[in-house]
């Protein structure tokens, strides 16, 4: 079985290392190659699905900065992905199915560490697909408000409208807005690239979350990013990155055996990977 990860800066990527961990729990031989199109043109992305299409790969996983772009070139889009605007993961068949294994994968983290409570008032940094992906979840786990901050307005607002004709209370502010009232809220998310090897930083800048706050990163390269180290440095819970990456590459995997795999005997081995993973990133 043939499958592989398009998208930018993807040389520090774990994601082979996990599918194939993933195939050699169930016997199934696998090769899984990176597609980094950083120093290509923009339309080599549309020409490459093609291309491991005809190659007999069973799909692709979907990272920055392709999640929304794809959706415009797929033949079937799963109710996640049309819900959410965003792919991160295809399959090849006779056509191309979009689905979104960021937003299951959330999902699972959060019942992960919080079980059935509902998450509060979250401050989510970031609106392009990841934070498409995890904004939904919170709103599917009844979230009490969420507060969106982008310096892409158009992004910002666009996905605020889509929250809200949910009827879910969703707002749009300002970096220099959330000084005077960050302690007001119960979990702090990034999900923007600040904090990856390839954009160094912390998308708080100077502001620090506090002990009563649960933060969490989808950046896990490195998995201790500033942001990260912030939040341990007070006391707070931390959430990493980490978890997103195992539990959407399972449902993932799931897709790409066509769930012929149980995703019952994959939840046996969960604890196994998160310190697998934990013991080789989290340093």
């Amino acid at each position: 079985m043939k499958i592989g990860l398009i998208g930018n800066n993807i040389s520090s990527s774990n994601a082979p290392d996990i599918h194939i961990r993933l195939a050699k729990i169930f016997q199934i031989p696998l090769e899984y190659l990176l597609f980094d199109l950083k120093d290509k043109e923009e339309n080599y992305f549309v020409v490459l699905l093609q291309e491991l299409r005809a190659a007999g790969f069973k799909g692709v996983n979907i990272t920055f900065p392709f999640k929304e772009k794809v959706i415009k070139h797929v033949d079937n889009i799963s109710k996640n992905s049309r819900n959410v605007g965003s792919a991160n993961t295809l399959i090849f068949k006779k056509k191309i199915t979009a689905q979104n294994t960021d937003y299951t994968g959330f999902l699972k983290t959060y019942n992960f560490h919080f079980g059935k409570n509902t998450p509060g008032k979250i401050l989510v940094l970031g609106t392009g697909g990841v934070s498409r992906a995890i904004s939904f979840g919170l709103a599917s786990l009844g979230a009490e408000k969420i507060i969106l901050i982008d310096k892409d307005e158009i992004k910002s607002n666009r996905l605020s409208k889509d929250l809200s004709i949910l009827n879910i209370n969703c707002v749009v502010t300002k970096a220099d807005q959330i000084e005077k009232n960050l302690s007001s809220f119960d979990g702090i998310i990034n999900c923007t690239p600040v904090g990856h090897y390839d954009f160094p930083g912390c998308p708080l800048g100077n502001l620090m979350p506090n002990k009563k706050q649960w933060i969490f990163d989808a950046v896990y390269t490195p998995a201790k990013t500033n942001f990260i180290k912030k939040g341990e440095q007070v006391g707070a819970k931390i959430i990493s990155g980490i978890d997103l990456f195992i539990f959407q590459a399972i449902d993932a995997f799931l897709y790409f055996t066509e769930n012929k795999e149980n995703d019952h005997d994959l939840t046996n081995h969960i604890h196994k990977l998160r310190k697998h993973y934990f013991d080789k990133l989290y340093i």
